[in-house]
């Protein structure tokens, strides 16, 4: 099934969706249209990349293009026809590869101001603040579009449903070693820690921001630093065949591939989310606003360089398009929370 037919499909199952994509169905397009593409987060490419193909085909009355790139892929690997991307990510591109796990698209959007980078980036899919409060991309502009929780995963059979932030961060650090450590586990065998690989990894991010409070792949964690591994891939259980393994799991991303309605492929693996000091991922407001909810929790953004002026002005009416209630239906068919 196509993108857009998915679209129509959601429309005829969640109702009200159809209306707000009527309003300015058949308006002309212009001459001037123009190409937008926004890149980043590997958690919310898909869901962008629906919202993108419906504004582009029964919303934006100007005819533009909008190209939603996957994380992390290769130059050459994306045909934009538009001169700035090609520059940077076409196949002679100056760049290996677009910006997601290996390279931050908000830090893409700051090389662009630099002149570092062609203006190819028109917005970037952010997953979580976790940048320093003093970092330069307080400067870019980040709207909140959703929310969304981390939380951890496994396969394995007798572990308890909900883990205390204490114990998540106990395993991490080495403190527990076994499951059978785990109060109320009847479970055994080693505990194989993951992240996801990459230093710009959204689901890392995030998982070590709320859940942990450290890096525990950093000297300061000892000896246990060198017992995580790079789990190859975000959100995918699939990768990860170790009995015993833990990893971070994004609940918009489980489920996403647990709703047939989405078209993302199931690559959860036999993992199943855990709950953290007895709450379930998304519990309570997602905005940070409310202290009782869901550690894990956390808003995600679309983000624009507001140095660019009037350039931004089609990008500016796409994401108050997207963030907008009539979009809702969208955003949850992914997954994510208002």
């Amino acid at each position: 099934m196509s993108r857009r037919a998915r679209v129509r499909r959601i429309g005829t199952v969640l109702a009200g969706f159809g209306t707000a994509m009527a309003l300015v169905v058949g308006a002309d397009a212009s001459a001037s249209a123009d190409t937008y593409v926004n890149g980043g987060a590997d958690t919310l490419e898909n869901v962008t990349r629906m919202l993108t193909t419906d504004y582009e085909a029964n919303v934006d009355p100007n005819g533009n293009a909008w190209i939603t790139v996957g994380s992390g892929t290769s130059r050459g690997g994306v045909e934009t026809h538009k001169a700035a991307c090609e520059a940077d990510y076409g196949l002679h591109g100056s760049a290996s590869r677009w910006p997601g796990a290996e390279y931050s698209a908000t830090r893409t959007l700051l090389d662009q101001r630099a002149h570092i980078r062609e203006n190819c980036l028109d917005f970037a899919r952010v997953s979580g603040a976790t940048f320093h409060p003093d970092s330069d991309e307080t400067s870019l502009t980040w709207v909140r579009v959703a929310g969304d929780a981390v939380t951890w995963a496994t396969g394995k059979a007798g572990v308890p449903s909900s883990l205390t932030q204490g114990q998540l961060q106990d395993i991490y650090r080495c403190n527990f070693t076994d499951w059978n450590q785990i109060p109320g586990s009847t479970a055994s065998g080693p505990i194989r820690k993951y992240l996801p690989a990459g230093g710009y990894s959204d689901v890392r991010a995030v998982f070590i921001r709320y859940i942990l409070g450290f890096d525990p792949t950093q000297p300061a964690n000892g000896p246990c630093a060198a017992t995580v591994a790079d789990a190859p891939g975000e959100n995918r259980g699939d990768y990860v065949t170790a009995p015993g393994a833990i990893l971070p799991y994004m609940k918009s991303a489980y489920s996403a591939q647990k709703n047939p309605l989405s078209g993302v492929p199931d690559h959860t693996g036999g993992f199943r989310l855990g709950n953290i000091d007895g709450r379930v991922p998304g519990q309570g407001r997602t905005d940070g606003s409310d202290p009782n909810a869901f550690v894990g929790n956390h808003s995600v953004y679309f983000v624009y360089d507001p140095f660019r002026g009037a350039a931004n002005t089609n990008t500016v009416n796409f994401i108050d398009w997207a963030k907008n209630p009539a979009q809702r239906v969208i955003w949850a068919t992914y997954g994510f929370l208002p």
